[in-house]
């Protein structure tokens, strides 16, 4: 039978709110795995905060600007919603304190130079790694989560009655709260060149509003320029197809994800950087995940397989 390996795209496409804003804590998840298993409880204690710090440095920013949104302009049940999501947030935020409280209680090395030395190799590790997912959701602001879960539905209606200033509306609310993404997340941690991000959006919205003002018969082609300005503002070093697919091809060869895979059918692999390491996924559509693998990003060499 024939096991096929794909190179996917980014996949948080489309995907509901209430998942998307809490991604970069579901992938720091993989690296508690890691040292769950290896019984290394400093670096799991460092890991379970680096998911609080996710949720409180990402996911909280991201609620309250979408809540803020939903009330001020009266969709109450998407409100409602947020509200609940909020809720759920923080109680994540509390449990991975907590676990990270248990994991240092019974870490026996916490203190000593060479634990040290481990330790703050692996909190350089951490800062690249949230560093690597502030930006995240803001630069794909236009492909998953609250654009086309949201934004995109409320124009479609909106088209259908042939209200073009109300889609204007929506299009400029839609910049100016990926504007509010940029702000509130890499802007406010300190990451440098996001103002312009966040400007280019801010004037974006400007001119659609002054569009709409004018009562538009057809929709502008400026209407739709949301995705391509994300596209051309990108800062971020593009990883490029041939780096990913050496890291899959790395991976793959791998006799732990070899064994997992034999008699697979349909597997696709999905490789995504995170700041110092790739996770490689292994999966189909029968199973789900079958392997994750975490490739070391300086030696190319694979540092676990679950």
């Amino acid at each position: 039978m024939t096991r096929t390996l794909l190179l996917f795209p980014i996949f948080l496409l489309a995907m509901q709110p209430s998942i998307a804003v809490r991604q970069g804590t579901a992938t720091a998840e993989v690296f508690i795995r890691r040292y769950t298993q290896s019984n290394d409880f400093g670096r799991l204690a460092l890991w379970h905060e680096a998911a609080a710090e996710c949720l409180k440095r990402i996911s909280v920013p991201m609620n309250e600007i979408a809540h803020n949104y939903y009330v001020r302009h009266g969709y109450q049940k998407w409100a409602a919603r947020a509200k609940k999501e909020a809720q759920e947030i923080q109680e994540q935020y509390r449990f991975y304190r907590t676990r990270a409280e248990i994991a240092w209680d019974r870490s026996e090395t916490r203190r000593g130079e060479v634990t040290s030395s481990l330790l703050n190799a692996e909190r350089q590790n951490i800062a690249k790694f949230i560093t690597t997912w502030l930006p995240r959701y803001p630069d794909r602001f236009y492909e998953f989560g609250i654009y086309p879960t949201f934004f995109r539905k409320q124009r479609e209606i909106a088209e259908q009655r042939g209200d073009y200033v109300k889609v204007l509306h929506l299009e400029a609310d839609a910049a100016e709260m990926c504007a509010a993404q940029y702000e509130r997340i890499p802007v406010a941690s300190g990451l440098k060149n996001y103002e312009k991000h966040r400007d280019t959006y801010r004037q974006y919205a400007s001119h659609l509003r002054s569009l709409a003002q004018q009562d538009p018969k057809i929709l502008p082609p400026l209407v739709d320029k949301g995705k391509p300005i994300a596209d051309s503002l990108a800062t971020l070093a593009v990883l490029s197809q041939q780096k990913a697919a050496v890291v899959l091809q790395i991976a793959a060869s791998d006799a732990r994800v070899k064994a997992a895979l034999a008699g697979q059918n349909g597997v696709h692999a999905y490789p995504t950087f995170q700041g110092f390491a790739w996770i490689v996924s292994f999966f189909n559509h029968s199973r789900g995940d079958i392997a994750i693998a975490i490739v070391d990003e300086e030696t190319a060499k694979v540092l676990n397989v679950f």
